[in-house]
């Protein structure tokens, strides 16, 4: 079974940190998880390179090293290829900028995994934190 998720910039800030339960998601090989987000979220991290690298206390070589194997994990999508999503996604969303991640969960049909507790407020799509997804992983093996 392959689990889809649309993945928010905050989730993908916690994968540089060693010991973070988004890590050891991402990177286990027991699921087969598909991984999107959009485009801009990659320059997000790269604008917060240096308090990336401060809080996750790791180099920059290491930074540019996961930010590389993140791009081969997961599926990044311009804003062209969800665009008719945005009007219904600022409608149902909390917070201004969930709206991108919002409307793709909707053009995938797909859950959002966000620790953004604001989020949990979107009845039209499923949104799963961190710990959510590490308790479905455990009830599956």
């Amino acid at each position: 079974m392959v689990l889809r998720f649309v993945v928010d910039t905050n989730v993908l800030f916690s994968v540089f940190k060693r010991d973070s339960g988004t890590r050891k998601i991402i990177y286990g090989h027991e699921f087969e998880l598909e991984l999107h987000s959009p485009l801009f979220a990659v320059s997000e991290l790269k604008e917060l390179k240096d308090v990336v690298i401060k809080k996750a206390k790791i180099s920059e070589a290491q930074f540019y090293q996961i930010l590389e194997e993140l791009n081969e994990r997961i599926f990044l999508w311009p804003i062209e290829s969800y665009v008719e999503f945005i009007p219904i996604a600022e409608k149902i969303t909390p917070d201004p900028d969930d709206v991108p991640f919002v409307a793709l969960a909707l053009k995938l049909n797909a859950y959002l995994w966000s620790n953004d507790k604001r989020l949990k407020e979107t009845k039209e799509i499923k949104v799963l934190s961190t710990s959510e997804i590490i308790k479905m992983l455990e009830g599956a093996l």
